[in-house]
């Protein structure tokens, strides 16, 4: 910023300042700039009371879903879908008017995890007739004036399509056929089997992580949560070492949890809040996580804010399945990715970005900063006043974004490498999340400490370790010097030095500034950062 802007801006009075940020905070889309939120809205729902109910100044993409074609490869019969259950043309072109109105585009999302009855054999088609079911699709495109085509061909049938050798030139074959203007998007999963190929990176405009399901009503491992922050981290990495690069890839994120045991089977994110009331808006799971046990288990608020920067990190934005399951006012999910999007700096832990009296320091001499609504907003009242430093600090930034616990605010990252004394350890590059160093060459008896980490209220806390062992170990956290012991954490094998994993521990702490010490009880294991968070 020009200094001359930042004392024209500084010079204004409070009111005018105050004015023109809500002005800023209600222009949200403006400020997304390349950044995608792409929001699925499903045909077999009422997609007109859907796109009534949803704020189009937070998205930027809508996927209709799911378009299937007949069994001759044809995807209308006139203007309707012959297999997109529940929706007519006249639907279509009132989402693509209402969304074209806000400069949100629209695309036909292709498939879906399961293929209904009416639809014709993909793997056949693309095989026989792979030509006419691109042209009929650019026909649809063209039809009702839609953006462009998400690919949404999963699991077990885009496996046997691809080992027939027809995805790659299926999707190559569209991308040519489509006007450059619009759009060929894919939504993939991330094991085995469910990955679209390499291959076909190139074509796509962007690649969408569907980084959710872990386990289901019917499938996966009992005792675990269907959608982690620590999958999404490792989705990511799958996908960046496999070619994706950060402005093709966008996060994807539930608005919706299942249930075990007692539950129901599923839960929209609005039917979470409603039965379950607004604490649970806060939190992941309710119930306990375990094998056998009764639980639901879903993304709050707090993971989606931090899902979100992730995913503005390391890709170019976040996907949504799906806007009908989102709740309305102060617990929007939609709302909460939004918020993070208009405020976030280019690094979501970079302390430049945040007021430095957190530190103990003041920002700028004679600057108010204050924490708002989850923000912190500085102004200045003193014409004046000539900045001696070269990091201004105007716009309000969530508090998610600096390092720091203060009451409302999102947890404390302490990066491992930020010890303020240690014993036996070394540090060295990392190939985790976000580059950087970790701390390494753990032995036992070896530990790490961290001066004046603020604990602000008497309570339970969560304390996330970002670890990497081949065999397994074990360490323990203390307070002052071990004068106050807080536990012990088995570390589980992840198989690598740089195979990263993240796991938890809840401890209580009365309030006060201590210095947090990690000790290895065990050796064997790295770490690169811990999260502290209040519960």
């Amino acid at each position: 910023m020009d200094p001359r802007t930042y004392f024209a801006i500084f010079c204004w009075p409070k009111s005018v300042y105050w004015g023109l940020l809500l002005v800023s905070l209600m222009s949200l889309h403006v400020a997304y700039g390349d950044t995608k939120v792409v929001g699925y809205i499903p045909a077999y729902k009422n997609v007109i009371a859907i796109s009534d109910a949803t704020d189009f100044s937070k998205i930027t993409h809508i996927n209709l879903s799911f378009l299937n074609p007949n069994s001759a490869g044809v995807f209308e019969n006139g203007a309707t879908p012959t297999c997109m259950s529940g929706i007519s043309a006249a639907d279509i072109a009132y989402v693509v008017q209402k969304a074209h109105g806000a400069g949100v585009k629209v695309l036909a999302s292709l498939g879906g995890g399961v293929i209904p009855s009416c639809a014709g054999n993909w793997q056949s088609l693309l095989a026989s007739s792979r030509a006419q079911v691109v042209n009929n699709i650019v026909q649809f495109v063209a039809q009702h004036n839609l953006d462009g085509i998400d690919v949404d061909i999963e699991g077990a049938l885009l496996t046997s399509i691809d080992n027939s050798g027809n995805y790659t030139p299926f999707i190559q074959a569209l991308r040519n056929a489509l006007p450059a203007n619009k759009l060929v998007t894919a939504a993939t999963a991330t094991y085995v089997g469910g990955m679209v190929p390499i291959s076909s990176l190139p074509y796509f405009d962007f690649v969408t992580l569907m980084s959710y399901d872990a386990i289901g009503p019917s499938w996966g491992t009992p005792g675990v949560e269907h959608s982690s922050y620590a999958q999404a981290v490792s989705h990511i990495q799958t996908w960046h070492a496999r070619g994706l690069s950060k402005d093709k890839l966008v996060l994807g994120v539930p608005f919706y949890g299942y249930g075990f045991g007692s539950y129901a089977s599923d839960y929209s994110f609005a039917e979470i809040v409603s039965q379950f009331g607004v604490n649970a808006a806060q939190a992941d799971v309710i119930g306990a996580v375990c094998a056998g046990c009764s639980y639901i288990t879903y993304n709050g608020l707090p993971t989606i804010k931090r899902k979100t920067e992730l995913a503005l990190l390391e890709g170019s934005g976040v996907m949504i399945w799906e806007l009908s399951h989102d709740a309305q006012g102060s617990h929007s999910l939609l709302a909460a990715i939004a918020g993070v999007i208009a405020g976030s700096p280019t690094d979501p832990t970079d302390p430049s970005q945040c007021p430095a009296w957190v530190a103990g320091q003041n920002y700028f001499t004679g600057d108010l900063v204050s924490f708002e609504g989850g923000y912190y907003i500085a102004e200045y009242d003193n014409p004046g006043y000539t900045p001696t430093i070269s990091t201004y600090f105007w716009e309000p930034v969530p508090a998610s974004r600096c390092e720091t616990t203060l009451p409302g605010a999102d947890p404390i990252l302490i990066q491992a490498e930020s010890y303020s004394n240690m014993s036996g350890v070394q540090l060295e590059g990392t190939t985790d999340i976000g580059g950087g160093q970790n701390v390494g060459w753990i032995d036992a008896g070896d530990w790490m400490a961290y001066a004046g980490i603020h604990f602000p209220a008497s309570g339970d806390y969560r304390v996330e370790y970002r670890v990497a062992s081949i065999n397994g170990s074990q360490l323990s956290l203390d307070l002052n010097g071990g004068a106050i012991q807080l536990g012990a954490r088995d570390l589980p094998a992840t198989g690598g030095w740089q195979q990263w994993t993240t796991v938890t521990q809840t401890v209580h702490v009365d309030a006060g500034t201590y210095s947090l010490g990690v000790y290895a009880q065990q050796g064997g294991w790295n770490l690169n950062w811990i999260r502290i968070s209040a519960l």
